[in-house]
């Protein structure tokens, strides 16, 4: 089985400690390819250092939400110069969170500022979206980007609007937690397959029976089995599909 985990942080604190170890490992595993998220100015090198460590690992550069007050003036500057790496794939993760409370206006334009980037650089993008559905969908809908989704659980409809411009959405183990499964279910079900990733957000979304613990994209597979249950299908058929669209978005050949 070949799986890719298509939104992991091995360049986040938390793998400090045995970050290249970790990720070593992995060639033990069923996962094939990584795609090592960004999410601000400060871990831009420490996600190169980990592209150019492992040769299965890929990778983006961008600004999250939630990190936008700590932004330089110069930061598409340094994102296109990043971006020009062989091994950069995508900009983001970038979007809007409402939860953490960052300056709405603030994020906007953040956001707004990295998409026309990636249309001057063509290159996808990777949407985070928290509590922000209607406006982050709105924004989008001006841009029409290629791109992902990423853990999204938000209005089906909103999401089939992204899917009729070629947008991909991407699915965790989200799905396993049940106070919060049944939006995230519901995109899975309504979602078509060729526009399916899944992904962990490692180190941040364990399965549910371990949700005190760290992650790591091995535990895509567990992703993988939970969709195969849902929607009546095999595990080979859920990985190969999503192993595939994820290289197809990120043009990896």
């Amino acid at each position: 089985m070949n799986l890719f985990d298509s939104h992991a942080h091995y360049e986040d604190a938390m793998f400090d400690p045995d970050r290249r170890e970790r990720l070593a490992a992995l060639r033990s595993t069923d996962v094939r390819y990584v795609l090592n998220c960004c999410s601000d100015v400060s871990v831009f090198d420490t996600v190169i250092e980990i592209c150019e460590t492992h040769d299965f690992v890929y990778g983006s550069i961008g600004i999250h939400p939630h990190w936008v007050t700590e932004t330089p003036d110069n930061y598409l500057d340094l994102i296109r110069k990043y971006a020009a790496h062989e091994k950069i794939k995508a900009i983001g993760e970038m979007g809007l969170d409402y939860y953490w409370k960052e300056p709405k206006d603030l994020q906007e334009r953040i956001f707004r500022e990295q998409l026309e980037l990636a249309e001057e650089l063509d290159m996808p993008v990777i949407i985070h979206d928290r509590e922000a559905h209607e406006d982050c969908l709105k924004i989008l809908s001006e841009y029409k980007p290629q791109g992902v989704l990423h853990r999204y659980g938000g209005p089906v409809d909103l999401m089939n609007n992204a899917l009729a411009w070629g947008m991909y959405v991407s699915f965790n183990n989200d799905l396993t937690y049940p106070a919060w499964r049944q939006p995230h279910i519901d995109c899975l079900m309504a979602c078509p397959w060729d526009q399916m990733l899944v992904e962990t957000d490692c180190p941040y979304a364990p399965p549910f029976e371990r949700a005190d613990d760290r992650c790591e994209s091995s535990d895509v597979r567990n992703v993988v089995n939970v969709i195969a249950e849902l929607r009546g299908v095999s595990p080979e058929f859920v990985a190969l599909t999503t192993y595939e669209n994820a290289k197809r978005l990120y043009r990896i050949a």
